[in-house]
């Protein structure tokens, strides 16, 4: 009997060890963006290149473990990521 109930406290013990730790809550940091064109620029060098710099921009930031979180205006970009 004593050889079995050993095992049972250590796993029960185990088991409460576990259910008793609190996770520890992610540390982030976050980035704002920008495309250094705006307004009038925009229009003067058309949606194609525009769309291509915002790509450019997440591209690049994704690279970098960036995740996007918001966008406004167009132009400004808010990023957060796991804090390194």
């Amino acid at each position: 009997m004593k050889n079995c109930v050993a095992p049972l406290l250590v796993v029960s013990a185990l088991a409460l060890t576990g259910c008793c730790c609190t996770p520890r809550a992610t540390k982030w940091e976050y980035k704002v963006a920008w495309l250094s064109r705006g307004g009038d620029a925009n229009r003067a060098e058309g949606p194609e290149s525009v769309r291509q710099a915002q790509e450019t921009l997440l591209n690049d930031l994704g690279k970098d473990g960036w995740v996007l979180v918001s966008q406004s205006e167009g132009r400004f970009f808010y990023f957060k990521r796991a804090a390194r």
